[in-house]
């Protein structure tokens, strides 16, 4: 199935040229009757040839409305954009047009009616106007049909015009997580209550359990009804009534969502690509905002993470005053607070905020321009450098199956490597592999989690990653240490060396004074201890049997699970170390990559 929609300016003829498709009248609410002026979104249906019946959604023009109009226009396939012969291309009408562009609607007929109201010339005058403002825009070479609902003008071809790009769009995929954003609730008499709104991503069918957000409610479905008819279970993109049972009507509003497997993001921020109508216009940094997301309005603000002075298109972080629900690729409408102007939109990159990932998602901005379904995948996983397979399926409004075949083009592309349940991005590979080089070369004896810390990756992908490293490189391994190296490392120790590790576990936080362990040969021992890791020296003339190093080295560590920096009486608390050793130590857990310097105090280096 599909859901068409209008568009337009106020008065330009889209409730009159629903009428005139479907033989329903879209304006439902007395209101709307009596001032002739659609206010909130109406519903029909037509039947298409090859396509059965079909999902019409009419909009209102006024600008008072936006937020009502981008509430039905979420789910729209095709748009009807609607231009009166007898007034032309006006501020709604941009902002309609612009409105289908930023919810990647996927194509558009443009309709100019009420050609009963113009003479030829000024008809042809508005439509070359409707055709050169469609040619730079992503609906070039839309059709264009001249009508008058009136008259019934041009509305068999008009008929023929939804036909025929009804046939090019992409097939609607019934994938496993549907999802309804709710646009109407009511309660039905002996039936209880009942929400509408445009089905998307997967069916839903009768007795399905149900979830409502905010609160994640559960609800049953007793009962499915698509243009008029009582159906076993709903379709993917189509106008959708259910008849649910366990929530009560006055629990549920517009903007709610209805789901059945969880895969939005809980979040009060998100990492958005914006795109801007007006550059010269732009969103002030910090300032205020309207989310208009789905059929629900977010308040929040925007704050610049790329570049925006004079720019259509940037990096934001949006900010919500409240919890909201989100997953990557879905696109919304950004609206002045309060106001009735179209600001601009945007296309949810990723749910949460994380400064770590701010540098890599601008790199990423270069590497990918269109965020279809198959970029975005691409562009997460490079932004993320390395994720498991279940959290990115869990992420995405899309079937595992779906991912699936889009990580098959990206393995093959070498764009992403996969590693056991891990994904990793190409270069993310490439470093991440240099780094364990690294850690192994220049400090031998490291165990996996200490390896895993200074490449900054999780263990378990550096446990897979290692064996691969191996495969060109001489690491190797001995009683769960890594070392640089082959001979020395898978040797066992002479007595004299076993000795000088007895005496270092004796000593413990003493440690061994290598000028004071006695001749030139066991000097000669420590040093060969030392350079396959089982001792470790802190600065040159101190060495630490392994295990008293990282005992101790774990104790320091230990203090940041309760604040963000150590000062070396905190350090001198908890190990009980005198200055000559303590500073020794701290210098040499800085070398190895987990503490770095802040003033008087050390903080965590990663």
């Amino acid at each position: 199935m599909y859901v068409v929609g209008t568009s337009g300016h106020i008065d330009h003829g889209k409730t009159s040229l629903i009428l005139a498709l479907t033989g329903i009248e879209g304006d439902r609410l007395p209101e709307e009757k009596a001032r002739q002026m659609t206010i909130d979104i109406g519903f029909a249906d037509m039947d298409v040839p090859g396509f059965g019946a079909v999902s019409v959604i009419d909009v209102p023009g006024h600008e008072r409305f936006i937020r009502n109009m981008v509430a039905g226009a979420w789910g729209m396939d095709l748009g009807l954009l609607v231009v009166a012969a007898d007034d032309g291309w006006m501020p709604q009408t941009e902002d309609h047009f612009r409105v289908l562009e930023l919810l990647a609607v996927e194509r558009i007929v443009a309709v100019v009616t009420k050609i009963d109201l113009a003479d030829g010339e000024t008809i042809d005058i508005v439509g070359h106007d409707v055709r050169k403002r469609l040619a730079a825009s992503v609906y070039s070479g839309a059709d264009i049909v001249r009508v008058s609902a009136k008259t019934g003008a041009g509305i068999d071809a008009l008929k023929k015009a939804i036909a025929d790009n009804l046939a090019k769009l992409r097939r609607i995929r019934d994938d496993d997580k549907p999802i309804l954003y709710i646009d109407r609730v009511f309660a039905s008499r002996g039936y209880g209550t009942v929400v509408t709104g445009t089905l998307k991503n997967a069916s839903l069918a009768e007795n399905d359990q149900v979830y409502i957000l905010p609160g994640g409610t559960g609800a049953r479905i007793k009962r499915i009804e698509s243009h008029h008819s009582a159906l076993p279970q709903g379709s993917p993109s189509s106008r959708t009534a259910l008849n649910l049972s366990g929530v009560a009507a006055d629990e549920l509003k517009r903007g709610h969502i209805l789901y059945r497997q969880k895969f939005l993001s809980e979040t009060t921020d998100i990492f958005a690509r914006i795109s801007i109508l007006d550059p010269e216009r732009q969103v002030k940094n910090n300032a205020g905002i309207e989310v208009l997301i789905g059929t629900a309005c977010v308040k929040g603000k925007m704050i610049h993470l790329s570049d925006a002075a004079g720019r259509s298109s940037f990096i934001a972080r949006i900010k919500f005053d409240r919890l909201w629900y989100v997953y990557p690729g879905q696109p919304f409408i950004i609206a002045n607070p309060g106001g009735f102007r179209i600001i601009g939109g945007g296309v949810v990159l990723f749910p949460g905020y994380d400064r770590k990932f701010r540098d890599r998602m601008k790199a990423g901005l270069s590497m990918f321009s269109s965020y279809s379904a198959d970029e975005l995948v691409g562009f997460i996983i490079f932004v993320r450098r390395w994720i498991k397979k279940g959290e990115l399926h869990a992420m995405l409004a899309q079937s595992e199956a779906t991912t699936d075949m889009i990580l098959s083009s990206l393995l093959g592309r070498d764009l992403v490597r996969s590693i056991g349940e891990y994904l990793i991005a190409g270069d993310a590979y490439e470093d991440t592999a240099q780094l364990i080089i690294q850690a192994v070369k220049g400090h031998p004896g490291l165990n996996l989690k200490e390896i895993s810390d200074y490449a900054r990756v999780d263990g378990d992908l550096c446990r897979l990653m290692i064996p691969l490293v191996q495969k060109s490189q001489p690491i190797s391994a001995r009683e769960g240490r890594f070392f640089w190296g082959e001979s020395r490392a898978s040797e066992s120790l002479s007595p004299e060396k076993k000795r000088i590790m007895e005496m270092a576990r004796d000593k413990g936080s003493g440690g061994i004074e290598a000028g004071k362990a006695g001749g030139e040969a066991i000097k000669r021992d420590v040093r060969e201890l030392i350079k396959i890791g089982l001792l470790v020296s802190i600065d040159g003339t101190i060495a630490y049997h392994r295990e008293v190093y990282e005992d101790l080295r774990n104790k320091i560590m230990g203090l940041f699970e309760t604040r963000e920096k150590i000062s070396i009486a905190d350090a001198k608390e908890t190990t009980g170390l005198s200055r000559k050793y303590l500073i020794p130590l701290l210098n040499r857990i800085e070398r190895d990559g987990l503490l770095k310097r802040l003033g008087d105090f050390r903080v965590r280096a990663k």
